[in-house]
């Protein structure tokens, strides 16, 4: 059986790698900082503790025992912590993209009627190939169309290439498209897709100006505005979203969206987020 088959997340890893991975080796490496000294001082213990009531002659030994054994434990704590979020980057990254992803494409209500689906932000492309996993199973002929701000320099990892080339490894590349560009200003033309989805996009939209200013909840609207005007009537929206989730809901509603819905709280690299669902009125 191929990798479009049995798609367990151990080829998720193998397909798409993890989208953070410098944040990850830093987070490994500080770990590391802070066990091999903790280490160090835990075999070493009491001759260090010998040393220093020898050298400095008025601290008792047992104010040199209680201080290395203090400092000792904040290095433990400290590489745990460490250790904890590098795990949690990396269950985010592989497992939870993964389930999300599924997830989110269960949510579509009715695949046999979908040609079109746009995804926001498609990335190295894990939910664009789940989409298209979907279409070849339906065997509908359907497409979609990743867009994204290419940064296109292989240092980056972030190339229409490299994103191209996981729907070959995923069996997909018939079902696939990319195109360069903004969520902001999406390059399509009004009432194109009967579907879009989105995930971890967004959120990043205006973080340049600080999460919580109205002017990046501006530019967030943007976003949100456009994917509606892409939309078709009657076409389904699924996007997960960090932070922003109630905004959303509440933004939808004012918009006249229809069947506005908003998940429980998925905690995401240590912080909370959603999944938002709604759909384009018939007569709009």
């Amino acid at each position: 059986m191929g990798r479009a088959g049995r798609r367990g997340w151990m080829k998720v890893y193998e397909i798409y790698g993890v989208q953070e991975a410098r944040v990850v080796a830093g987070l490994i490496w500080q770990a590391i900082a802070f066990s091999v000294p903790s280490g160090l001082l835990y075999f070493y213990f009491s001759y260090c503790t010998r040393t220093l009531a020898s050298v400095v002659r008025f601290v008792p030994v047992q104010l040199w025992a209680f201080i290395i054994g203090f400092f000792m434990g904040a290095m433990v704590l400290m590489a745990i912590c460490f250790i904890v979020t590098a795990g949690n980057f990396l269950y985010t990254n592989v497992v939870l993209r993964h389930r999300i992803a599924r997830r989110m494409v269960g949510m579509v209500e009715d695949w046999s009627k979908v040609e079109s689906v746009l995804d926001v932000g498609c990335g190295r492309g894990l939910l664009l190939n789940t989409v298209a996993l979907r279409l070849k199973k339906e065997g509908c002929g359907g497409r979609v169309v990743g867009v994204d701000l290419w940064l296109n320099n292989k240092k980056s990892g972030k190339t229409m290439a490299s994103t191209l080339y996981t729907s070959k490894l995923e069996q997909t590349q018939e079902y696939v498209t990319c195109k360069s560009g903004d969520a902001r200003d999406l390059p399509f033309t009004d009432k194109y897709f009967d579907a879009v989805v989105s995930a971890l996009c967004l959120n990043s939209l205006g973080e340049e100006y600080g999460r919580s200013t109205a002017r990046a909840a501006k530019e967030r609207l943007k976003g949100l505005q456009e994917i509606i005007r892409v939309l078709k009537p009657g076409g389904q929206v699924v996007i997960w979203d960090m932070y922003h989730g109630q905004e959303y809901e509440a933004k939808l509603k004012e918009l006249g969206m229809e069947n506005v819905t908003l998940s429980e709280s998925i905690p995401a690299f240590m912080l909370p987020s959603h999944i938002v669902s709604f759909k384009k009125p018939l007569k709009r």
